[in-house]
């Protein structure tokens, strides 16, 4: 898949700007505060329908401004489509080749793996950090799992507000047997998406950190959570669940929140036998986190027969130079946009294989 063009109308600092690609590398270049970041932002919203930045689409509209459009014109299998999303008057709309759809339904025609600073911190950071990580990686890659998450996050908010009103009325616990079938059955549904995606990431993972370690190391991961120990099929999950959140009542209800659950899971990393997040170098933390990252675009290929846009803003700047080439060499299955102050390394493509996009106050700069 190629994006070939984009269009920005009143989208963060870019008041009117159209953009046409290279279907291969686009170095997106400027001064710091420029835009480079918002156009990623636009193509990572056009392809997932959120934004990784911002809680709400308000927050995306030009100051002064009470709506935005995003236009992109998508090449996939030799098929053309326009995807574009408009917020108007507090509301969003987003059309496929002119057909409201929902936001869902985009990553399949474009799919995109975004890859920011943050994210070398995979590794060292603590679970919610690789909670995220799994769940905007399966929602790129699995369409279906982006509602299953929502209406699962959705069942505990309501069951963690009925916990603390059973700490002032005794008699409304009798309500918890609703919410803890609603919450055991979704739950169920997005570990099961989890030990999926787990069971292949740790496959292509371990080979491609292999390759970046030149052999030196061996990559494995582990899913941690509190219900399970091993792959089990969804009913038992979902039957196992359901019967610890009945044991765990009486410290739910004094805590004012569930205790289990896929909320709490965690990805857990070794390097050669030891837990890389306590025992690895920096260097060696760095490295697991691109191989984690770049896994993305085999597992996107398996499920969706292709290879996701890959956006890197400003992440080269945060490697040294091995690693930078690493990520370059792996990055040439597919088109890609890069941001950067420093665009020196573009000399690696010939001309006809890049196009440098200067960017300047919300605009393109035309030397």
């Amino acid at each position: 898949m190629i994006i070939q063009s984009l269009r920005l109308v009143d989208f963060r600092n870019y008041e009117s700007a159209d953009f046409t690609f290279s279907d291969q590398v686009n170095v997106i270049t400027g001064a710091n505060a420029q835009g480079k970041t918002n156009l990623l932002e636009a193509l990572f919203f056009l392809s997932r329908g959120y934004s990784h930045r911002a809680s709400s689409a308000a927050d995306l509209k030009r100051f002064d401004s009470d709506h935005f459009l995003i236009k992109g014109q998508i090449l996939k299998e030799d098929i053309g489509h326009d995807i574009t999303v408009k917020y108007a008057a507090g509301k969003r709309e987003t059309l496929l080749d002119g057909k409201k759809k929902s936001p869902s339904t985009l990553s399949p025609v474009l799919g995109v793996l975004l890859f920011e600073p943050d994210d070398l911190r995979i590794v060292k950071a603590g679970p919610d950090k690789r909670r995220r990580f799994m769940d905007e990686e399966i929602s790129g890659a699995m369409p279906g799992y982006l509602p299953v998450l929502k209406k699962y996050r959705r069942i505990l908010a309501q069951r963690n507000a009925l916990l603390k009103e059973i700490a002032y009325s005794a008699s409304m616990a009798s309500l918890l047997d609703t919410w803890d079938g609603q919450l055991a059955e979704a739950g169920a549904r997005v570990m099961t998406y989890r030990l999926s995606y787990l069971k292949q990431l740790n496959q292509v993972a371990r080979k491609l950190h292999g390759e970046l370690s030149s052999g030196a190391e061996k990559l494995a991961l582990f899913y941690q959570n509190n219900l399970i120990d091993h792959f089990v099929e969804r009913e038992a999950i979902e039957a196992v669940f359901r019967q610890r959140l009945t044991e765990g009542r009486g410290e739910d209800i004094k805590r004012g929140s569930t205790q289990y659950g896929p909320h709490v899971d965690d990805i857990v990393v070794h390097i050669d036998g030891r837990e890389a997040r306590k025992y690895a170098s920096q260097g060696q933390q760095r490295t697991a986190a691109v191989a984690l990252k770049l896994s993305q675009m085999d597992i996107y290929h398996a499920v969706n027969g292709d290879y996701p846009v890959v956006l890197l803003d400003d992440i080269l700047s945060e490697l040294d130079e091995r690693r930078q080439e690493n990520i370059l060499s792996v990055l040439d299955r597919s088109q890609s946009f890069i941001t950067c102050t420093d665009s020196s390394f573009a000399n690696r493509y010939p001309e006809e294989r890049r196009r440098i996009i200067r960017i300047q106050d919300g605009r393109e700069i035309v030397l």
